[in-house]
């Protein structure tokens, strides 16, 4: 632990004071050729070294020019020079300066220069959180890049207050986790892509569609209610600069992986990661119609990574103020990974239930990713964009677990071996219509619609547990419990509609020096219907039977059936119901209307009130073996509420580098579909349930922050937060006697309290008039936070058959301490570039489950990764990286929280290094 902590230090001493730098892009057009783009121009920043060239479309991009007034030329053979004065280069803005040549001189009329914001850029997105009233932080592409982030996921985990939760791909804000957030793109709501959990995968966007992805952890008028950790919004890229295709391409490797020799893989999956028949092919209980093969192929495949993308941009102009730009992504990536630990079901009273001493885990995943965005600029003041968005993704998982398991084999000279396939498979399609108008000097109109689709399948899990004799070497497959060897499949569609529209009035105009405040006036519709399927087909044997583990089809085939030495049945028997599959279905229904008022008392003292009323329907019908909604409820499930959220925002500038916010707020948490839909889901050693007599939560927040701002690209932060959630809801373990067992329940009222400091710093910089520069920077974030949820539903549990162990308890996956560090160096020298960047992260000591029935909770241990990544451009065109991740290589460990504190849950993930090139056209 010193060591890490050592390493932390280290990573949190000074670095960089940077010159503040801009970008100067337009585009030249013919005055010869009735206005044609002209290429081959020449283009000079007259006073430096800086300048560029025109391509085919007459476009032009000079980037790193440093803070100042500038006189632009223009020069091409044939033509007389332009000289365009005064142009104002800004920090981390665009001045486009679009101009005409021609064998006369064009008047300086002709020339339009205007200053946009990217909010790729770091330091452009600390302007914009500096500018704004509320609290709000944001991280862009180009930190995503230096800090070798991959997807959204890790972009989010660099926010102060922000960690991944192990072992999935979900993330906690402030300790709260999948069902206290919320996901947008765009800012229109998203769906999940998982029956299990509330928010998509975050790990389903690539670095490569994201242009900045924000974290709104205080609550404003304008976001949906459904909120109490943070509101995620991921805007996607559009396109900036140069017209061109860019190639990518990177391999790599995992070292667990890459030692294993024969890499287990589901027979019936494919590399490509295509799942062709998503449908049961069993029609018929008596008919063997499988054609694959029960147990895993054991394949000499070299498990390396790889990683494909293209992106390619280009923008058209119609006259003056109108264009059209197009920027469209493709990429595919997949991913080899191994581990090899414990799992282990331990009872307080020190009896166990199931004790694998060798859990093995082979996983292969992929993701391929299409996006277009469509963006039609009418004029200056009004504008339409299309963003399509396409996500494929499916994931191959083999477990191999060896031990012992009650009522299997749990005496001397027995092992149990489960070996469980899963493939699972995603597809996500997004279309979104967004519009944006300002209608003269005082009003904005902001329109929004979204469709989604989300499908989800697991087709044909297979489960099988084989008993072993160690003294005679005899494998049989286990009997008893018809469950223990099945396939099973389950099918979900998500179609989710969004509305947005919102009418802003400004105080005084828009311009900024004019401007007073404004008011907001806004609808939000919202309306996400799930239809759910899942099927078992159990092979269930009278008496074990002895079996070759790598080839069970020469025991269980249509023979065998024939001859009964085993038959199919399903959750609903063998009978004429047992093709019917379990299923849910849900729909929710959301109606908002929200008033917000932003007013300027002075140039010092800002505010932001609001008030929100939603209007939210949760229907929920179920139909299992054990339970359905008519019989046992008397109908679907049905949680109608209405809600009044109030919100504030103040913000105090003291001066301009230092300014004070204050944020307080209501909102509401409601219970997932399948926390209240009793479907039993089953992994290869838990269990896991919905609990439908979940009630909705409510939630208190309030924010205070103090912020500096040094310089443009500088910032340091401290904040103070609170949080009580009165009902809270969380997961909760079942006492077992074999497998951990999980559901969700009311358990109390949770408070939360905390301190978050940020610094991002710059104190070193060599720079000359030769295009060199070299820099050192510094990113740090620390997270405090105190949690307590304090039983108060016991009677209540008592009744849903679950016994509270204590009466209070820290909550689930709440870290108390979160740290993240960076350094990073860069070296630029004319067209070459030199980035080398270390990246460390530490959560302590959290609750992974909440006990009950007399076992205290399961607590992941605390641990910490640390990252490196080497970037190296040529020039323009052509660069190369190199990134090592989880150097440190812990082990990631989960306790039973009794004072020896034993280990129910080990293993470590290896390093992944991977090396690509990137070119651009």
């Amino acid at each position: 632990m010193r060591k890490l902590f050592t390493i932390a230090a280290l990573l949190c001493l000074g670095a960089v004071f940077a010159q503040e730098t801009g970008t100067i892009a337009g585009k030249l057009l013919d005055k010869e050729s009735n206005n044609q783009p002209l290429p081959f121009a020449n283009v000079v920043v007259q006073g430096s070294t800086k300048g560029s060239s025109t391509d085919f479309d007459g476009l032009f991009e000079i980037t790193e020019v440093p803070v100042g007034t500038y006189t632009i030329e223009f020069s091409f053979t044939g033509y007389q020079t332009v000289e365009i004065p005064n142009v104002v280069v800004e920090a981390d803005k665009v001045a486009v300066v679009d101009a005409t040549m021609g064998a006369t001189a064009a008047a300086l009329e002709e020339v339009v220069i205007k200053v946009i914001t990217s909010r790729e850029r770091e330091e452009a997105l600390l302007i914009e959180q500096k500018n704004a009233v509320e609290i709000k932080q944001a991280i862009g592409a180009q930190e995503l890049a230096r800090k070798g982030v991959s997807d959204a996921i890790g972009a989010a985990t660099k926010i102060s207050g922000v960690a991944k939760q192990e072992g999935s791909n979900k993330v906690y804000v402030r300790g709260l986790g999948d069902r206290y957030n919320a996901t947008t793109l765009n800012n229109l709501p998203l769906p999940s892509n998982d029956p299990r959990y509330k928010n998509i995968s975050l790990d389903l966007f690539p670095t490569d569609i994201i242009q900045n992805l924000e974290v709104s952890k205080a609550f404003s008028n304008t976001q949906n209610g459904d909120v109490g950790g943070a509101n995620i919004n991921i805007n996607s890229k559009v396109f900036e600069g140069k017209s061109g295709l860019n190639v990518g391409i990177s391999s790599g490797l995992n070292t667990q992986a890459i030692e294993v020799n024969d890499f287990k893989t589901i027979d019936g999956a494919n590399w490509i990661g295509i799942a062709d028949h998503t449908d049961p092919k069993l029609t018929d209980l008596t008919v063997y119609a499988f054609d694959d093969n029960l147990a895993p192929d054991e394949s000499s495949i070299i498990p390396l990574n790889l990683s494909l993308s293209l992106d390619w941009g280009k923008r058209f102009n119609f006259g003056d103020e109108s264009s059209l730009s197009m920027f469209l992504v493709g990429s595919f990536s997949n991913g080899y990974n191994y581990r090899d630990g414990v799992s282990v079901n331990f009872n307080n009273d020190g009896t166990f239930g199931s004790n694998y001493g060798s859990a093995e885990e082979f996983d292969y995943s992929n993701t391929k990713v299409a996006m277009g965005n469509f963006k039609y600029k009418i004029n200056s003041s009004n504008d339409i964009s299309y963003n399509t968005f396409i996500v494929h993704s499916n994931s191959q998982k083999v477990q191999d677990y060896l031990g012992t398991k009650p009522d299997v084999a749990d005496t001397e000279g027995e092992l149990a071996r489960v070996v469980q396939q899963t493939e699972n498979q995603n597809l996500l399609y997004v279309n979104q219509l967004i519009s944006e108008h300002q209608i003269g000097e005082f009003f904005d109109i902001d329109l929004g619609v979204s469709y989604n689709l989300v499908k989800n399948d697991e087709p044909n899990r297979k489960r099988n547990i084989f008993i072993i004799n160690t003294d005679d070497n005899i494998t049989r497959l286990a009997s008893g419990t018809p469950r223990n060897n099945s396939r099973y499949y389950h099918n979900l569609k998500e179609d989710d509609i969004n509305a947005n529209a919102g009418i802003t009035r400004y105080f005084g105009g828009r311009i900024k020096d004019d401007n007073k405040g404004k008011i907001n006036l806004s609808y939000n519709f919202r309306n996400t219907t799930r239809d759910f399927e899942a099927i078992y087909f159990d092979y269930n044997l009278p008496s074990p039977i002895v079996i070759d583990p790598t080839n069970l089809e020469a025991t269980l085939n249509q023979e065998a059936l024939d001859n009964d030495v085993f038959r199919f049945t399903t959750g609903f028997g063998f009978g004429e119901d047992a093709l019917n599959p379990f299923r849910y279905n849900a729909d929710k229904l959301i109606n908002a209307i929200a008033l917000g008022v932003d007013y300027k008392f002075s140039d010092k003292f800002y505010i932001s009130v609001g008030g929100r009323f939603e209007d939210v329907k949760m229907e929920v019908e179920w139909f299992t073996n054990l339970t359905n909604s008519d019989r046992d409820n008397g109908g679907p499930l049905n949680i109608d509420e209405t809600y009044f959220l109030p919100s504030l925002n103040l913000k105090y500038n003291i001066n301009e580098k230092n300014i004070l916010r204050l944020s307080a707020s209501q909102t509401y948490t409601y219970p997932q579909f399948k926390e209240v839909a009793p479907f039993v889901y089953e992994g290869i050693d838990y269990l896991e349930s919905g609990n439908p007599q979940l009630e909705p939560s409510d939630n208190y927040n309030i924010d205070l922050k103090w912020e500096i701002y040094p310089k443009s690209d500088e910032l340091i932060s401290a904040s103070i937060f609170g949080k009580q959630i009165n009902n809270a809801i969380n997961r909760i373990e079942r006492i077992s006697a074999a497998d951990r067992n999980f559901t969700y329940a009311n358990l109390g009222d949770a408070t939360i309290a905390g301190v978050e400091v940020e610094a991002k710093k710059n104190l070193y910089t060599n720079e000359n008039e030769d295009d060199k520069s070299q820099k050192i920077s510094l990113g740090a974030n620390v997270t405090y936070m105190y949690t307590n949820l304090d039983f108060k539903n016991t009677d209540e549990l008592e009744n849903q058959g679950i016994l509270i162990t204590g009466e209070d308890s820290e909550l689930e996956g709440a870290a108390p301490l979160l740290i993240n560090s960076d350094i990073t160096y860069r070296s630029i020298n004319d067209e070459k570039e030199f980035l080398a960047t270390l990246v460390f992260a530490y959560q302590a000591d959290k609750v992974y489950s909440i006990g009950s029935n007399f076992n205290n909770n399961t607590v992941q241990k605390s641990f910490a990764n640390l990252d490196f990544i080497l970037e190296r451009k040529f020039n323009d065109q052509i660069g190369i990286k190199f990134k090592a991740i989880n150097l440190l290589n812990p082990k990631i460990e989960q306790v039973r929280d009794v004072p020896e504190e034993f280990i129910i849950r080990s293993y470590q993930r290896g390093l992944n290094f991977s090396l690509g090139v990137n070119y651009k056209f």
